[in-house]
């Protein structure tokens, strides 16, 4: 147990896009939703978000944390987790009462 890996915890996040038609990614720890125009997906580094068209899911490796994305990608946005701004403007409201 002591030689044991636990990708989950390592900080290596690569983003590999190849001719804006293939997305490879890693450091993946999960995948929030995804449709054929937008994945939500979690990462060692945070949330990304990727929209495009005709997008679809062609590979996923759980033990590497890595992903792969077929299509028209258009953006690639990383999100602030908006769970840490709501409680930061709750405790700013409540102080204000």
């Amino acid at each position: 147990m002591e030689n044991s890996i636990h990708f989950e915890q390592t900080p290596f996040h690569h983003i590999y896009l190849k001719d804006r038609k293939t997305l490879e990614l890693t450091g993946v720890k999960n995948i929030e939703s995804f449709d054929s125009l937008e994945f939500l997906i979690e990462t060692t580094l945070g949330y990304l978000n990727i929209k495009g068209s005709n997008l679809s899911l062609i590979r996923l490796d759980q033990e590497k944390c890595e992903v792969s994305i077929k299509g028209q990608i258009d953006s690639l946005n990383y999100l602030a987790q908006k769970k840490e701004t709501k409680n930061k403007e709750s405790m700013f409201d409540k102080l204000l009462k």
